[in-house]
């Protein structure tokens, strides 16, 4: 018996990546595509139990003292919602005409942060936009660039057909792709924020993680070995940190932003970062989507006492 395509590959991210949906994504109205996407997902997870179980060990992990069974099933339930959700952001926002995202972007989400970051942007230093998996994260980037903040980003590819649709999106606008797996991503960083860019960062991918055993931090009630990625960024860079999010409303999305570093002070900005989205990831626990991995990268990332030197 030939093995069946789909689960042989055991990757959410692909499959809801793959060339029939890229098409669909450029010629279905939005409201026909989110249930296309939210249905062929449901079918994912329903032919893949192990990913179903992560996704389940996770929200456990987390959540599981601190609330009961019927509230629990109910953020489950909304969870994998919440997932497919991010992959219909991140495929209009790739696939979509950049005039049709614009105007898509202008129109739904409101700013609730413009002041915090237009008082870090005059400093006129560049700055570091700390954000995490949560709500649309992928509008984040365009969204600034629409208004005129000069982004950089660092980021992942999943695909090559993502790669392609966003690099050739970025040259429309001042906008600039960081690849998290090119050589040099530090220099890369800096430069950008030594040109007076904002360079958005995530917080929250526990695998790039690099612990440190002589300093520990606090997450979701756990002690872990503290992470110094974003403080030697910090430390390196002298620039001003924030720290920002976009939330699912009910009729759009909300940036909100928050100082958490002039460049001169001495602080940990990466458990300042932590804390906040630790707060949002409780709150709205199915806008957080690193779920599906969660629970075993965080586990063996507790594990691991090495030391790294920077």
């Amino acid at each position: 018996m030939q093995p069946d395509p789909i689960s042989a590959k055991k990757d959410l991210s692909r499959f809801l990546q793959k060339q029939p949906n890229i098409f669909l994504a450029k010629i279905l109205p939005l409201s026909i595509y989110r249930r296309y996407l939210s249905m062929i997902g449901l079918y994912y997870y329903g032919i893949n139990s192990d990913e179903r179980r992560i996704v389940f060990r996770s929200l456990k992990y987390v959540l599981g003292e601190k609330i009961g069974k019927i509230k629990f099933q109910s953020i489950l339930f909304r969870t994998y919602f919440g997932i497919f959700e991010h992959y219909f952001e991140k495929m209009i926002n790739a696939h979509k005409s950049l005039h049709e995202m614009m105007n898509y972007l202008k129109s739904r989400i409101s700013f609730s942060g413009r002041d915090s970051l237009n008082q870090i942007a005059s400093m006129n230093r560049g700055c570091i936009f700390v954000t995490g998996h949560f709500g649309a994260v992928e509008y984040i980037p365009l969204y600034l660039a629409a208004k005129h903040y000069r982004p950089s980003m660092i980021l992942r590819f999943k695909t090559k057909e993502l790669k392609t649709a966003l690099v050739d999106k970025s040259k429309s606008v001042d906008l600039e792709l960081i690849d998290a797996d090119s050589p040099n991503v530090l220099f890369k960083a800096l430069n950008a924020i030594k040109k007076g860019r904002i360079l958005i960062t995530m917080c929250d991918e526990v695998n790039s993680w690099r612990p440190c055993s002589k300093e520990n931090a606090h997450l979701f009630g756990r002690r872990i070995p503290k992470d110094r990625t974003l403080d030697l960024l910090y430390k390196r860079s002298k620039a001003p940190m924030c720290f920002g999010i976009v939330q699912r409303k009910k009729n759009g999305y909300d940036l909100s932003v928050h100082p958490l570093a002039d460049g001169e002070e001495d602080c940990s900005v990466c458990e300042a970062s932590w804390n906040l989205l630790e707060q949002y990831v409780y709150r709205n626990p199915d806008q957080w989507y690193q779920w599906p991995s969660f629970f075993p990268e965080f586990i063996k990332y507790r594990s691991n006492q090495e030391c790294y030197d920077y």
